[in-house]
């Protein structure tokens, strides 16, 4: 197969302000932000659709598995996808699926078709994020790919922010379907600008690969990296677990524990996720200042302090979304902090697979976290108990980001070529 490009991104040498270049970074922030928003927006319309369906919110366990399932499988075919066809190629596909998902999900009137709906969507939402952060960050200067893939990633964080504050006035007045219809729309409307507005790879490879097993994989255990490659999968692991966790089943937390109606819990949601884009804010001036593994550590430290004293805390709805918000900076910072992790780990030959990877690993972890979080529920464990039990893996995560704090102390940041 041979794949014609007929416009190389803008070089990255010299000065760091030419418009093409930002403007790819500005394609892909609202892409993952579209990403963002429809991987929340399920959790947004749970106890809307609960109520409607007569069901316990816990028999939604499997439509929010079977979503962070699909983007794991996304992930991990992003890699030798992108090789194959390149970055563009499969950020417009992608894009077109998940919209084409969300346009699904919206008529669905049982477990199995919404499930089925939820699938496609979620395909289409794994492919896209690894090219996005490889888009953004290939297309800036070397000194500035981690904040740049930070403050990329962070557009998760702004997409749930806005399905959380539009989800209560779109479910009031036109139903839980409005939600996917605009997580249809949105994207759909999205696709031509990146089909015009994004680069196509300036060395895509001809022929499809044919190892068993991808060598971008292999080379991540390579060079010393095997050690960093797995803390770095388990910390995404923590972190995604916890954050899909709150993401998916607060709305239904906080009707249980804490009074709120079924069109007033996702407020929390929206607390918690701008509670990440303050984080993802503050992140990036402290990752430049102090590195991005000590700006991390301290993030996610923090993070688990707030969520444990939300858990414990017998305080107002106010102070408790306060808390809420103040969580979700750090724990948002440990998702957004350990794809600049992986930006910095590897070079440009498998940054795509690093990033997806651990991605994956990440989209595991959102799978078990919702999952454990639902069977905790169906068991009635109060919701109290189930947030300080959400402490835990964060608690973990700040161990191990300290380890890359002791990496970095070790290294004393010798120049890494950029390509092998």
């Amino acid at each position: 197969m041979t794949t014609t490009h007929q416009h190389p991104p803008p070089p990255t040498t010299g000065t760091d302000h030419h418009p093409a270049r930002w403007g790819i970074v500005a394609l892909a922030f609202l892409t993952i932000l579209l990403d963002g928003y429809d991987t929340a927006a399920l959790g947004f319309a749970v106890p809307t659709i609960a109520e409607q369906w007569n069901l316990d919110e816990s028999a939604f366990t499997p439509a929010l598995a079977i979503t962070n399932l699909g983007v794991v499988i996304g992930y991990l075919c992003s890699g030798r996808a992108a090789a194959r066809f390149g970055h563009k190629h499969l950020v417009v596909t992608g894009t077109a699926a998940f919209a084409a998902g969300s346009a699904l999900t919206a008529p669905a009137d049982t477990m199995t078709t919404l499930c089925a709906a939820r699938l496609l969507t979620a395909l289409g939402l794994g492919i896209v994020l690894p090219s996005c952060v490889a888009l953004a960050a290939d297309n800036v200067p070397p000194a500035r790919r981690e904040t740049v893939s930070i403050a990329v990633v962070l557009a998760i964080a702004v997409g749930a922010v806005i399905g959380g504050l539009a989800s209560t006035p779109l479910v009031e007045t036109y139903g839980w379907t409005s939600l996917f219809w605009a997580g249809a729309a949105l994207p759909a409307l999205l696709v031509p600008l990146l089909a015009r507005g994004l680069p196509s790879d300036p060395t895509p490879r001809t022929t499809a690969p044919t190892h068993t097993t991808d060598p971008a994989i292999r080379r991540l255990f390579a060079h010393g990296t095997a050690k960093w490659t797995i803390l770095l999968w388990c910390l995404a692991l923590l972190m995604y677990a916890t954050n899909y966790a709150l993401l998916t089943w607060l709305p239904t937390l906080l009707t249980r524990g804490y009074g709120f109606t079924a069109a007033q819990a996702p407020i929390g949601v929206s607390m918690i996720a701008t509670g990440g884009v303050l984080g993802g804010l503050i992140l990036i001036p402290l990752c430049s200042r102090f590195g991005t593994a000590r700006a991390l550590a301290a993030m996610v430290v923090a993070g688990a302090a707030f969520l444990i004293t939300a858990a414990q805390a017998d305080a107002s709805r106010t102070i408790l979304l306060a808390l809420l918000t103040a969580a979700g900076a750090g724990i948002v910072a440990g998702v957004l902090g350990q794809t600049a992790l992986a930006v910095a780990l590897y070079p440009t030959t498998t940054r795509t697979t690093g990033i997806a990877c651990a991605a994956a690993l990440g989209r595991i972890g959102s799978i078990i976290g919702p999952a454990a979080c639902g069977g905790l529920l169906a068991l009635d464990i109060p919701s109290r108990t189930i947030l300080l039990l959400s402490a835990l893996p964060v608690t973990l995560g700040a161990v191990l980001a300290f380890t890359f704090v002791l990496r970095a102390h070790r290294t004393a940041k010798p120049a890494r070529p950029d390509s092998e």
